[in-house]
């Protein structure tokens, strides 16, 4: 059977999303909240993938003396996915996405939801409590662990007029000349990425394996150049034959 779900936390009201204090006037920073009130149902069991449930907005927002958009503007919610309750004490819940807020002037304001999965919150309190209920029924109900096997968890269930927070995809600023502009924020730098190099960087390690070949071919490897060949050393001149010896002359 579901279980109307407790209404979602959201900010204290206040007559029109109030920019941080260290925002100039007249802007509307990014991540900034706005309540939706929901006009549908988002169930676990109920809704399917796919489905757009209505809200509207709360509150108008006004940068200046120029609302941007006024209180009741229609805001889409679709159904990314859901999962009912199931056995083995399994909980419902449903993934959901925001569609852009649609301004009066045709353009669009990006908006994201704070969580993006609805499912039932359980309390420390209560996971105790089950638990040690199930203690005393494996001790005193014969076939308890049926039971527990058996047992089914609780559909997430919202309906008209539960309040959401909806937080802000871009910021919003109010120009001199009166108009209003949207500027997307710059990508955030982490610095866990590894940046990258215009040139290639030799390894750690001397690579191997079937990709060792493409090491050689992106870096490329120096050639020896060939030495010198020895010149030939010059032959060692004949030595000088010895001068014969005169021969004795006959006697007489």
């Amino acid at each position: 059977m579901p279980v109307p779900a407790p209404p979602l936390p959201t900010a204290s009201p206040s007559p029109a999303p109030t920019p941080s204090p260290s925002a100039p006037p007249g802007v509307l920073p990014f991540d900034s909240s706005l309540i939706l009130v929901l006009d549908g149902t988002i169930s676990s069991k109920g809704s399917s993938k796919g489905e757009l449930v209505a809200a509207h907005l709360r509150d108008p927002i006004v940068l200046g003396s120029t609302v941007v958009a006024a209180a009741g503007t229609p805001v889409q919610i679709r159904v990314v996915d859901t999962s009912k309750a199931d056995i083995l004490d399994t909980y419902g819940f449903v993934d959901i996405y925001l569609l852009p807020l649609q301004l009066p002037d045709g353009r669009t304001l990006p908006l994201r939801a704070p969580t993006s999965r609805l499912s039932m919150h359980v309390t420390g309190g209560h996971a105790a409590t089950v638990g040690v209920e199930d203690t005393i029924g494996d001790i005193f109900i014969p076939d308890y662990s049926l039971y527990q096997i058996f047992r089914k968890g609780k559909n997430f269930v919202i309906g008209p007029g539960t309040e959401m927070r909806a937080l802000t995809e871009d910021a919003l600023q109010r120009l001199p000349n009166g108009t209003i502009a949207i500027e997307t924020p710059q990508p955030i730098a982490s610095d866990l990425e590894t940046p990258h190099s215009s040139f290639p960087v030799e390894p750690v390690a001397t690579p191997f394996g079937p990709a060792a070949h493409e090491f050689g071919r992106h870096r490329g490897r120096p050639k020896a150049s060939p030495s010198p060949s020895a010149s030939p050393s010059p032959s060692a001149s004949p030595s000088p034959s010895a001068s014969p010896s005169p021969s004795a002359s006959p006697s007489p």
